[in-house]
């Protein structure tokens, strides 16, 4: 398995101990989340593979609005040219939420091998209806450009919360759809919101995930979890820890 460092583009500071750390082979990479307006000068400088994650709905961007065509592209697009830079392995675009034929329609103008789409809860945390929470759905987006999958188990879950079906279940039969990489944190399976909770603070069974990531072609695994302290990197490599420990019991 090869574990991931989520860091924001405006964590300029943090990105030497980050590369410290994946020159130790104790991360393997960053996932770079890109916020507008922001330099990738910073991580130019350091010669470390990474995966690109395009700005949520949080900066904006939302494929499922077609009044935010313009505004969606150029974003996209410039991730794009960030992850050709970076000479990045994937850019992580969420579902999002809105309409189906609108976020697919966007899709059609996007062109990059490197682009997976990631799975959603089926309510957002303002209530919007998410897109690509059940695999038919992410399948018709992915089948726009050959696009490949990012399985967020915590986003999982909750859809699962919400559809009232048993989150293996769900999990399961979006294994079906060939993931690429996975996110990876915990959450509780009482509320239907979603939330990133650090290893073991929540409810989730990591022996089963350990499984699902194995059965996979590709073993990529960022790190989702909570970092308090914006200035250090020790919550994640406590998260880190607690991963590892819990994958290896469970052989």
């Amino acid at each position: 398995m090869k574990f991931g460092l989520k860091l924001w583009s405006k964590n300029k500071d943090l990105v030497s101990e980050a590369s410290k750390l994946i020159n130790e082979k104790i991360f393997h990479y960053i996932e770079l989340f890109y916020i507008p307006g922001t330099e990738i000068k910073p991580f130019l400088n350091h010669d470390i593979p990474y995966i690109v994650h395009i700005p949520t709905e949080k900066f904006g961007l939302n494929i499922g609005d077609k009044n935010k065509k313009e505004f969606n592209l150029k974003i996209i697009n410039t991730c794009i040219k960030w992850a050709d830079k970076l000479n990045a392995k994937y850019i992580i675009q969420h579902a999002d939420y809105g309409s189906l034929d609108d976020a697919k329609n966007l899709l059609k103008e996007v062109h990059d091998d490197g682009i997976v789409i990631e799975n959603m809860p089926k309510v957002g945390l303002n209530g919007e209806k998410m897109l690509g929470y059940e695999p038919r759905h992410l399948k018709e987006l992915m089948d726009i450009g050959d696009f490949g999958f990012c399985l967020d188990f915590g986003h999982a879950a909750k859809a699962a919360v919400s559809m009232g079906k048993d989150y293996k279940k769900h999990i399961n039969e979006l294994l079906k759809l060939n993931p690429d990489m996975f996110h990876i944190s915990d959450c509780d399976l009482k509320t239907e919101t979603d939330e990133h909770l650090n290893i073991g603070e929540g409810e989730l069974d990591f022996k089963f995930f350990k499984e699902c990531i194995l059965s996979a072609n590709s073993r990529y695994v960022t790190l989702e979890t909570p970092r308090k302290n914006l200035n250090s990197l020790d919550e994640d490599l406590k998260n880190l820890e607690k991963l590892k420990e819990l994958f290896k019991i469970f052989k």
